[in-house]
């Protein structure tokens, strides 16, 4: 809430004070049924607010509960809500009247117990319930009560008007910004002091809650180590319309000597306590303060489109986050979630909803009518700080998942009709940006991310070994073939695989190297037939493995990590990057076959590129001979591309 003027603040007092006025003039039942129609009011019309308590309802129960049961318990957490306010404007009337008939009071023995030292008492709370009334328990309890309020003097003299209702049962207020010695007068005058846990801010101590670290104040410990103050945890909730029920528990404050240990262990079991507590009653919880803001975990959502070489590209740059991540102290939770659309008609609606620098309101609710019920649940229970896509299929659902949560996004490829402009950035390699305007969001690259690097052909080339024990022995030449199969557009043909095969083996047997190869979940039945009946018996081929016949995820890893050469069909822009990027020297070969021109181009423009700044060396099906025999006689050369600095350099930028 912006700061209030005089003229304001004397409104905003006088509609309050008349509303008190009122609501304590009527039948508590009425008052309070007035309450949740404005709760209903706000949860309609504060969409900023509702955002933020779906979203922390999301972390907090995103394993348990379904989105419809959060929705209901957001529903319900402004009702309570609004029945809380209306029971602020009637504490002058419970003050004269007496709190017993509203609040039931459990614990009070532990508060004699706590004063009968002498010491004071702290009565540690959460935003929970209606606290107002338990400070209201506290004030009338017979002993000196003291209350730490948040600086609310950006409102002016409507704080003071709510400083006016909590003083009306005897509560004294002490002001943050000087409370630090007159909360320890107090409680050396044997007084109850009572302080919030639940929102310790940049100062507090990060504990677990909920599954989750949180932020907890540390200022009860730290007086209860140093002046030996008996804590009480204190919860109120409501037990059905105007009666509550509050709960005061002794709590054992553990000391090991260690400020740091101590502040952590003693937290922890608090928070622990308060969580069982909210479980009970989560709607009387307040989610609309950041809980989580000073988390040390980051949450990355990967949305999975069933497209292999799109996922690989989007788990590249997820792992480069996470490495941003990691280096700022930062823990990573990585979710992959496949995103499956209820039709193609829903998945074109959806984008064309989506298009444009704006792209109207909706959020995840709006998804729900698009994508599959396993979609939206996995959607709707996670609160990511990053999403990452690839391609255009799951661009809108990027966008508006990351706007819902808060979170940055990412996309990789032309990410459809949607605004390139709406994501904090956008890969593009570089045969695709013709028409692209630069901008500070835009990231070309050389090919497609990937995950290849040393750490991954290292990995990969040990689990392929360990697979195979015969690749083990010796040191050998050795040429990596990966073989795609059909993809849009083109045809990877038998006939066309049969040249290239032959063209290995002559070369094979000419410069005395072995072949290690691979196919694609793409290559057709026909072309892994001839290539078994080709190879598989070939005292040059260490290594044959037909992708749809063998998973073995870490063999193209492996190839390129024990091979010095490297040919590679030229229909997958993915899988000749993985290649370029592995430090070896590589041959592509364009597919033949085809179906689209346009397609055609599309894969020759990405080759040519290569080619021209010599990444790779592009040689047509019956000249790979004699492209293997000038890369091992050092007549030509290729060199490695590397991307990863560049979209790294890019996701530093708004990543933290």
């Amino acid at each position: 809430m912006g700061k209030l003027n005089s003229i304001q603040s004397s409104i905003a007092v006088g509609i309050l004070k008349i509303f008190s006025a009122f609501v304590q003039m009527i039948p508590i039942r009425v008052a309070l049924f007035i309450g949740r129609r404005l709760g209903d009011l706000a949860y309609w019309a504060s969409i900023k607010s509702r955002r933020t308590v779906m979203l922390n309802l999301r972390i907090a129960f995103s394993a348990e509960k379904t989105a419809a049961e959060l929705r209901k318990i957001a529903r319900d957490f402004y009702r309570a809500y609004g029945m809380n306010f209306v029971e602020v404007g009637r504490l002058p009337l419970i003050a004269r009247q007496g709190y017993g008939k509203m609040v039931v009071v459990e614990g009070r023995e532990h508060l004699d117990a706590a004063m009968s030292r002498g010491k004071g008492a702290i009565f540690l709370s959460m935003h929970s319930g209606n606290w107002e009334l338990s400070n209201l328990v506290g004030s009338m309890s017979g002993y000196r009560y003291n209350m730490v309020a948040n600086d609310l003097q950006h409102i002016n003299k409507v704080a003071d008007f709510l400083d006016d209702l909590r003083k009306s049962a005897g509560c004294r207020i002490i002001n943050p910004g000087i409370g630090g010695r007159e909360i320890i007068r107090c409680l050396k005058n044997n007084e109850i002091v009572t302080l919030v846990a639940d929102q310790g801010g940049r100062d507090g101590v990060l504990v677990p809650f909920f599954g989750h670290e949180a932020s907890m104040s540390t200022g009860a410990v730290r007086l209860a180590i140093k002046y030996d103050v008996p804590i009480l945890l204190v919860n109120i909730h409501r037990i059905k319309g105007a009666r509550h029920h509050l709960r005061a528990l002794p709590f054992h404050v553990a000391t090991t000597g260690n400020m740091e240990n101590d502040l952590h262990e003693n937290l922890s079991r608090m928070a622990s306590q308060y969580e069982a507590w909210i479980r009970e009653c989560p709607q009387e919880y307040i989610w609309m303060y950041k809980t989580w803001k000073y988390s040390k975990v980051r949450h990355i959502a990967l949305l999975d489109d069933a497209r292999t070489g799109h996922l690989r590209q989007a788990e590249s740059v997820v792992r480069n986050a996470s490495r941003i991540y990691e280096e700022c102290g930062l823990m990573v939770n990585i979710r992959t979630i496949p995103v499956r659309y209820k039709s193609r008609f829903h998945a074109a609606v959806l984008n064309i909803l989506t298009a444009g620098k704006f792209f109207g309101s909706g959020g995840i609710q709006m998804i729900a009518f698009f994508v599959t019920k396993e979609t939206f649940e996995a959607l709707s229970v996670m609160k990511p700080d990053l999403v990452v896509s690839a391609g255009a299929r799951n661009a809108a659902v990027n966008l508006r998942f990351a706007r819902v949560n808060r979170a940055k996004s990412v996309a990789l490829l032309r990410p459809g009709l949607s605004s390139r402009q709406n994501f904090d950035c956008v890969i593009l390699p570089q045969h695709d940006c013709q028409g692209e305007v630069p901008g500070e969001n835009l990231v070309v690259t050389k090919a497609a991310p990937n995950l290849v690097d040393k750490k991954y052909l290292d990995d990969h080339s040990k689990a392929l070994m360990n697979r195979y024990s015969h690749l083990k022995g010796g040191i050998r030449t050795r040429v990596g073939v990966l073989i795609g199969g059909d993809t849009k557009g083109l045809r990877l043909t038998e006939q066309q695989v049969k040249v290239v095969v032959h063209q290995l083996v002559a070369a094979a047997n000419e410069l005395g190297v072995e072949l290690l190869v691979t196919t694609s979940r793409r290559t057709s039945a026909a072309v892994e037939d001839m290539l078994l009946a080709e190879l598989r018996d070939h005292p040059r081929c260490a290594l044959l493995i037909l992708a749809n016949r063998n998973n073995v995820p870490e063999a193209v890893g492996g190839i390129l990590g024990l091979s010095d050469v490297v040919v590679v069909s030229g229909e997958s822009i993915s899988m000749v990057s993985e290649a370029a990027s592995a430090g070896k020297k590589i041959v592509v070969f364009p597919v033949d076959g085809e179906d689209s021109a346009a397609s055609k181009k599309k894969y020759a423009d990405f080759m040519d590129g290569l080619a021209q700044e010599g990444y790779i060396i592009v040689a047509r099906t019956t000249g790979i001979a004699a492209a293997l025999d000038s890369l091992f006689r050092n007549k030509m050369t290729t060199k490695p591309i590397d991307d990863n600095a560049l979209i790294t350099a890019a996701l530093r930028k708004f990543l933290k």
